[in-house]
């Protein structure tokens, strides 16, 4: 197994210095993992296999394993190190700062939220098998009766909408679906097996249309366009998490890479290694790292991205050197994470900065620290009180996330997975076929013209070479979303050139989400409407009536033949928005119920008592989207709400007026009491390098 993972990253970065990387390669090469996931994953895919080979000796789907027996299976493939629960410790750095790997958030259950923790489960999973078999690995089995029909042909029938046919939003600006997958990207990423090679016969998973784990290729139907071009997609099965299918009662759980908690991670990482090669070792300020051979004229960009020793752009201009790196290995998709990542790394050295001037007595790591958490804090603010009024509508956000009454220890703030799986990847729904780059002034600019989005996608060059930051968040900033409605679901962009690379047939995005969906088990559509106390279409009039729309639903009931086999994720962006909001009554009821947890079952949530002064809440509570971009970009003139749809250029407020107030950092001032002394002390104390404050110290009973 060893070989095989070597055999694939060899192979991978052989095609990138040849220029003929494949789509699957890109996602092989850019949703990295770090070294406590990829040990965990090792472990993890060591024991399924183990088993498997195990439960074929024997001939029988009785698993005759012993406790002794699980527990040195356990040991010998090292996932009994990966079970073991953290102890944490009661000090002044635990109490004062979140660790970096979410550990010990909750002093009950440490592991809740933390990184490299299985998603939790609201309703259980509905695999083929009890041993976590996807949904439709063998295409005859039934459900309800009726086998499910291929992803591809859902999203040829269902999503497929020509680009030059969309409608916009009249209301909502494409910053707020950029900022949709920033959000995602600081609360999920789930690592796919670490292979792309077959366990058992070693075939390439990105050549091989057989179903050999961990390869699960999307078929390409008979009636599809791609037929007689090509047999299937590449898809590879997410990894398991340690235990899955052994211990008794467990099934096969999917592994969260990061923390569950918004707090900034993307920024700052998940793991003590990255986090602190992400620093500026040698500053003085708790500054982040820097880009040393280029700069956005007297302003940063982040570092190049080590791991790719050469550095180069995979769907750049051959030899181009501007991959970045920053604290979610997913940087480099495209240019408006590109644009946000740069935003806010210059927007914690500017925060050090003046946090130093104010405090010259703190030390670096208190400076990097209280940042760090100024930081967590703007996104929970930008989120909720900006971000979901406007995806739930007024009147839902106010049903579904009553205000808030203090921290819940009894509250799993875990990442669901369905969330991570279906639910909050409804804005791929909304996104335009077209990147819009503007000038100064927000005018039409030959020198970068609008691009196509699939050229946009690991283009990160494109920032360096053209123009910086700035023509793309001015374009983000002026461009509407895309309107989702019943005939316009997802622009061919995003179904039919997805990771078009320099080689290679390129990916769908509808079709991979539906196939992750079947993948992690994902009960259908009317389990999830019950869970959430909604009305469950037994017929084809009872879809229709919920989705407001006949020939939708008589398409998914031709596909399905019954209400109960949809999809979780198509079925649920099918439905019409509520009033004032842009997702359905399913969507609202999943993503409130999540976020509502993130924000109750998080000890460090910026509104608890503790965490800031009342006077620190107070000043927080004014921050604006629209005042880090004055702050950290050359743009003279933003909206004052940069998620609503701004109409024209005339529209935006200079940076220095009152509606665009600057962040005051007054109240951070602290009197030099000798207080850092006795911080530095804790720092020496207590503070190890691997989680600031919480070391793992105890081996429980899995």
């Amino acid at each position: 197994q060893r070989h095989k993972k070597l055999l694939t990253f060899t192979r991978v970065k052989k095609s990138l210095s040849e220029g003929a990387l494949k789509p699957s390669d890109l996602l092989a090469q850019f949703k990295q993992i770090e070294t406590r996931t990829r040990t965990q994953i090792q472990a993890a895919e060591l024991l399924d296999n183990t088993v498997e080979l195990i439960r074929e000796m024997v001939y029988t789907n009785t698993m005759l394993l012993g406790e002794g027996d699980v527990e040195s299976l356990l040991q010998v493939s090292g996932c009994s190190a990966e079970l073991q629960t953290p102890r944490c410790q009661s000090d002044c750095l635990s109490e004062r700062y979140r660790s970096i790997t979410g550990e010990c958030n909750n002093r009950k259950y440490p592991r809740w939220g933390a990184a490299n923790m299985p998603y939790s489960r609201w309703l259980a999973p509905e695999y083929e098998d009890v041993w976590g078999t996807p949904r439709s690995w063998e295409p005859e089995h039934t459900y309800n009766n009726i086998s499910l029909p291929p992803v591809r042909l859902v999203s040829q029938e269902v999503l497929f909408t020509h680009n030059d046919q969309i409608s916009v939003d009249s209301t909502l600006s494409h910053l707020l679906v950029d900022w949709g997958q920033w959000i995602d990207h600081d609360m999920v990423l789930t690592p796919q097996s670490s292979s792309t090679a077959a366990f058992r016969t070693g075939a390439d998973c990105s050549r091989s249309c057989s179903r050999d784990p961990p390869c699960f290729p999307i078929q390409i139907p008979v009636s599809d366009p791609r037929n007689g071009v090509q047999s299937c997609m590449p898809f590879f099965r997410s990894a398991p998490s340690c235990g899955a299918g052994v211990l008794p009662h467990r099934h096969r759980e999917q592994l969260n890479a990061i923390t569950s908690f918004v707090d900034a991670n993307m920024v700052y990482g998940s793991s003590p290694s990255l986090a602190s090669a992400l620093r500026n070792q040698s500053s003085l300020l708790g500054s982040m790292a820097l880009n040393s051979q280029y700069s956005d004229g007297d302003l940063a960009y982040m570092p190049f991205l080590p791991r790719l020793q050469t550095h180069l752009d995979p769907c750049g201009p051959r030899n181009t050197t501007s991959s970045g790196e920053s604290g979610d290995s997913r940087v480099n998709e495209h240019l408006g994470l590109i644009v946000l990542h740069t935003l806010f790394l210059r927007e914690h050295n500017r925060l050090v900065e003046e946090l130093q001037r104010l405090n010259p007595h703190w030390s670096p790591d208190t400076l990097y620290q209280e940042a760090r958490k100024i930081i967590g804090a703007i996104h929970q603010i930008l989120t909720w009180d900006h971000y979901l009024p406007r995806v739930l509508g007024e009147s839902a956000m106010s049903r579904l996330m009553p205000p808030y009454q203090g921290y819940d220890p009894e509250v799993d703030p875990s990442i669901a997975n369905v969330f991570a799986t279906a639910a909050f990847r409804f804005a791929h729904v909304t996104v335009q076929p077209v990147v819009n780059r503007l000038g100064p002034q927000y005018t039409f600019n030959s020198t970068y013209p609008p691009l196509p989005l699939h050229h946009s996608l690991f283009a990160s060059w494109r920032i360096v070479q053209e123009g910086g930051i700035d023509p793309v968040l001015r374009g983000l900033l002026l461009s509407p979303a895309k309107l989702q409605t019943p005939g316009q679901m997802m622009v061919e962009e995003l179904t039919e050139r997805l990771f078009q690379a320099q080689g290679g047939m390129p990916l769908d995005l509808g079709a991979l989400n539906l196939q992750r969906g079947r993948d992690h088990g994902l009960p259908g559509y009317s389990a999830w409407r019950r869970l959430c106390g909604l009305s469950v279409p037994n017929n084809a009039s009872d879809l229709a009536d919920i989705l407001g729309n006949f020939t939708l639903a008589h398409k998914l009931h031709h596909l399905y033949k019954t209400a109960h086999n949809i999809d979780v994720w198509v079925g649920a962006i099918s439905e019409p928005a509520l009033p004032g909001g842009r997702v359905g009554p399913l969507l609202s009821c999943l993503l409130a119920r999540q976020f509502r947890a993130l924000r109750d079952g998080d000890r460090f949530w910026w509104e608890r008592k503790g965490v800031f002064t009342s006077t620190q809440r107070r000043h927080l509570h004014a921050v604006s989207l629209s005042r880090i971009i004055c702050d950290n970009s050359h743009i003279t003139h933003v909206p004052v709400d940069p998620f609503s749809r701004t109409e024209s250029p005339e529209d935006m407020l200079a940076c220095s007026h009152p509606l665009i107030p600057h962040l005051d950092l007054t109240p951070w001032k602290e009197p030099d009491s000798g207080e850092e002394k006795e911080k530095t002390a804790c720092q020496n104390r207590y503070l190890d390098p691997a989680g600031f404050g919480c070391v793992r110290l105890s081996k429980v009973s899995p």
